[in-house]
């Protein structure tokens, strides 16, 4: 602890800039009292004298600028022959420069690279007029409110029963920007994406889609590369449809041909105009998210038609409501621009105030306080946060998985240095004879080891910005592929330059300061054998021997940490890839259709994916193909509150329970190779008109059926039709073997399949094909079928159903492959630390094992005190990183699957392969040590 004093007072001296002034002020105020003293002896009166010797000086200030440009000329001066001695004395010791320059890149570049996407995904704001202005809005409350009927968008909740949601009402978005007082503007957008089939020119093409009012453009003050942003007038009842596209998507598909502008597309069927162009860097609010075209709200009827308002041909009554007027359908996203001088908490206030008074007429008598939504107002400067709500934590491990790596680098170069410290005692000792002073030297080599860390960071960075590629490549392959631009700007090259500059002062202090506190007398000896034997000398070589252990036994426990992180998460993606489905995933092709964005309604729909089915299944290589409303393990779900027959105990008293729903079409069962239990499945003969039939699998016989025969029971999805009937209007004709349903981590849920060709209002599907070689191969083939069928129609979400369960894996494989190279990565280089360190010590006591060998001495007792040291190290070591493991868990274990955090096996896996390879290393020295010859070591220097 003494020690610590004179280091901060080495640089104070150093670099306090007040330090400096004082010194100036103190130099010109004795000058001028000794010219003063000087005229008051000659009979000038004090005040006479003291103006007197102002005048001579010439003004103090300009005194003081000319000392102080002195003194930075001299401090550049010695800054710069300081950094060509430093680059000398690395060009001296090649091989020590190659190996910590590598060292230092890696980490600095794994920490350059995880930063890099960081700062993509939660730092950047939007490339927008003014961000700082736009503020995004969210409405709160304790539990699910009751003033809505259905909600679109994301809605999150938490475990102390909070409930939050970005999506309002169309009637409220309306309200809020006629009636504030706080905004200059506000926009509202669809809260689900849309995806448009778009034609052009008889060529059917696929496109990201996003409805936006006719202010979207203007409150963001995006302006066009080409053409015109909507406007108000795009956006109403009548309006001529007209649509925006993206520069990316023009680029690609229409090879920047400015004369699109104007021309026509269709999208869905239906005929648009091409208004104008974004500029290249906007791709929406939603990072991550790329948008292909925005269309007006107030197109949602006609490019969503499933979703328009329709009435029912036999009463006339609505089955769908209009979402234009309808208070209690919460659909729209909404930002807005604040006023200059509105402050977010201003803002939130009136906006909370136009909420309530819109709510009024359907909030319930006796409706809790608490349950009401209240709104609030978040900065919109990075635009909409569902990216950052995914990735910041997986983000935020990784940055601490990296930060460790740099750690361990810097533990090994610093051993380095302690042994490169070694060599050039004698060179210091000369430079400290001469006249050298003991801060200069440690200037000097603090020199060197930034002048490490700046090469280890410029080679760093472009391994940072080759990586971060590759991780972007990565993490765009989920089922929501992200669209992240990282490029070097000026947060993440000062990110580097800060961490290169730290990296260097962390891991070049101490072996400074230890390479420059020497005794001059024996370290200026001719004979390194005699210094050892020198009390003092012993004294120093001994203390940095120890400090080179303590890095070693932290190199060891950082080693040991992310070895059972990289270990955790190797275990958890082999128990997501082993776990039962319940059908067989190989030989099955995917991809889905939507006839409604073709115009088709109704029965037509059926009758097109009959026909598609047949045309497919007679396609040469397939065994069997089927459809269904939900794709398994694909992500997506419908759950639905369920009424049944005879309702066992725990299905509460309105006799419901929660159970997930997927339509499917004939031969589901069969195509996907889920076993028959008891009864049938869906036939071709379940249709329209025929008795409303559903299957179920055990899961929900088991859990809701008391065991007896589900054969023949009914249940319904309307309480009010169910309690009217008395029974519900599906019977119940088969069971079926439990299925994953949306995700591997999720338990078997409780599952109901229902005829899809029986359902009135069915839209998009998913066909899933079953083939008898490797499905992608048919991919033309079935494009053709369906161009056949209808050329306007497009295929997406086109791929094998192994492929889809890999591509819900994509978070786990990354981390455990991130993981699994820094943790080897880790354990080389604490296993260089151990040779290093173990290696030194040999070195050191040379003249000690040759007299135990001539003394007797046998080559296995010299090989077991040596490994005896390594393995003491590493024992410690090793305990240290069992405990930062156990005390690390709760940051991993919402990421694992089948395993707990202190998983005993992979903390012991972990352990026994950092002993072992540790041992190894420490085996190269100790062997070494077996075989010195006596009288060569007592002889040594």
């Amino acid at each position: 602890m003494p020690r610590l004093p004179r280091v901060s007072s080495f640089f104070r001296n150093l670099f306090h800039k007040q330090r400096i002034e004082h010194e100036l002020d103190e130099e010109v105020r004795a000058y001028v009292n000794q010219v003063t003293s000087e005229k008051i002896q000659s009979g000038l009166s004090p005040r006479e004298a003291r103006r007197t010797a102002l005048i001579e000086l010439g003004g103090v200030e300009q005194v003081k600028e000319q000392v102080r440009q002195v003194r930075i000329g001299a401090f550049v001066d010695t800054l710069l022959k300081d950094v060509s001695l430093g680059f000398r004395m690395l060009r001296q010791a090649p091989g020590f420069t190659a190996v910590a320059v590598l060292s230092l890149a890696l980490g600095i570049g794994a920490n350059t690279a995880i930063f890099s996407l960081i700062d993509a995904v939660l730092l950047k704001t939007l490339p927008i007029q003014n961000p700082q202005e736009l503020v995004a809005m969210n409405w709160h409350s304790m539990g699910e409110p009751d003033v809505w009927n259905g909600l679109s968008g994301n809605i999150n909740g938490d475990a102390s029963g909070r409930t939050t949601s970005p999506s309002f009402s169309y009637p409220m978005y309306e309200q809020l920007r006629t009636r504030n007082h706080v905004f200059s503007n506000v926009l509202a957008l669809a809260a689900n994406g849309s995806q448009f089939n778009l034609g052009y020119r008889g060529e059917p093409g696929r496109a990201e889609g996003e409805l936006i009012s006719g202010t979207f453009f203007a409150t963001l003050g995006v302006q066009p590369a080409l053409g015109r942003m909507l406007t108000p007038d795009d956006d109403r009842l009548g309006s001529s449809p007209a649509a925006v596209i993206s520069y990316r998507y023009w680029e690609g598909h229409f090879g920047r041909d400015p004369g699109i502008v104007g021309r026509s597309v269709t999208l869905n069927g239906v005929p648009f105009t091409v208004v104008g162009i974004c500029p290249p860097e906007f791709f929406g609010v939603q990072p991550g998210r790329a948008v292909d075209v925005w269309v007006p709200l107030h197109q949602q009827p006609q490019v969503e038609p499933r979703w328009a308002p329709q009435p029912e041909p036999a009463d006339g009554k609505m089955i769908a409501p209009d979402l234009f007027e309808q208070r209690r359908s919460w659909w729209v996203v909404m930002l807005g621009r604040r006023k200059p001088g509105v402050t977010e908490q201003q803002a939130q206030a009136e906006a909370d105030v136009i909420l309530q008074q819109s709510m009024a007429h359907d909030i319930k008598a006796g409706t809790k306080p608490e349950t009401i939504p209240h709104l609030e107002v978040t900065a919109g400067s990075q635009g909409l946060d569902n990216l950052r709500r995914e990735f910041s934590k997986p983000l935020g491990i990784l940055m601490a998985v990296v930060g460790l790596m740099l750690l361990i680098s810097c533990a090994n170069v610093a051993n380095l240095l302690l042994a490169r410290g070694t060599s050039r005692q004698k060179e210091m000792a000369v430079r400290l004879a001469i006249g050298a002073s003991r801060p200069q030297l440690v200037r000097q080599l603090l020199t060197e080891s930034i002048l490490l860390a700046a090469l280890g960071g410029a080679l760093g960075l472009v391994l940072a910005f080759w990586s971060t590629d590759l991780l972007v490549a990565f993490m765009s392959s989920g089922n929501d592929p992200l669209h992240l631009t990282v490029r070097p700007d000026p947060w993440v090259l000062g990110f580097t330059a800060t961490v290169s500059v730290l990296t260097g002062i962390l891991f070049g202090l101490a072996p400074a300061l230890r390479s420059t506190r020497l005794d001059l007398t024996p370290a200026l000896k001719a004979s390194e054998a005699r210094e050892l034997g020198a009390a003092s000398g012993t004294s120093r070589q001994g203390r940095r021997l120890e400090l080179g252990k303590t890095l070693v036994v932290a190199q060891v426990s950082l080693s040991l940490l992310l070895l059972v992180g990289a270990g955790l998460f190797l275990r958890t993606l082999s128990n997501l890839e082993n776990v039962n489905t319940g059908f067989k995933e190989r030989n099955l092709l995917l991809f889905g259709i939507d006839p409604t964005q073709g115009g088709y309604e109704g029965q037509r729909i059926a009758s097109f994916y009959q026909e598609l089915m047949r045309h497919v299944a007679a396609q040469p290589g397939v065994r069997s193909v089927t459809m269904s409303g939900q794709t398994l393990i694909g992500g997506g779900m419908n759950t639905r509150g369920t009424f049944i027959q005879n309702p066992p105990k725990n299905a509460g008293k309105a006799g419901g329970v929660i159970a997930y729903v997927n339509e499917v079409g004939p031969n589901f069962f069969e195509t996907m190779e889920i076993p028959l239990v008891l009864g049938r499945t869906i036939h071709e003969a379940d249709v329209v008109g025929a008795p409303k039939v559903a299957v179920v699998n055990e899961e929900f016989a088991h859990r809701f059926l008391d065991g007896s025969s589900p054969i023949g029971r009914r249940f319904g999805f309307d309480k009010l039709v169910f309690d009217k009937k008395g029974s519900g209007e599906f019977e119940i004709v088969g069971v079926v073997g439990n299925a994953r349903y949306d995700d591997l981590r999720h338990d078997i849920p409780t599952t109901i399949y229902l005829a899809a060709l029986q359902d009135t209002t069915l839209g998009a599907v998913h066909f899933e094909v079953r083939t008898a070689g490797d499905p992608n191969l048919l991919v033309p083939a079935i494009r053709r079928v369906a161009q056949g069928l209808d050329n306007n129609l497009a295929l997406y979400d086109v791929r094998s159903q192994t492929e889809q369960i890999e591509e819900t894996l994509f978070q786990e494989r990354l981390f455990a492959r991130l993981t699994g190279f820094f943790g080897a990565l880790a354990l080389l280089l604490g296993c260089t630390g151990v040779y290093g360190v173990m290696a030194f010590a040999v070195t050191r006591r040379t003249r000690e094992i040759g007299i135990r060998i001539a003394l007797g001495a046998k080559r296995g007792e010299i090989v077991s005190m040596v490994l005896g040291e390594t393995l003491t190290l590493v024992a410690i070591g090793v305990a240290l990183g069992v405990l930062a493991a156990l005390a690390a868990e709760r940051l991993v274990a919402s990421f694992l699957f089948g395993l707990k955090p202190n998983d005993p096996l992979t903390i012991a896996g972990a352990a026994l392969l950092m002993v072992v390879s540790a041992a190894f290393a420490g085996y190269v020295p100790a062997r070494r040590a077996s075989r010195v010859d006596p009288m060569v070591s007592l002889r040594y220097e």
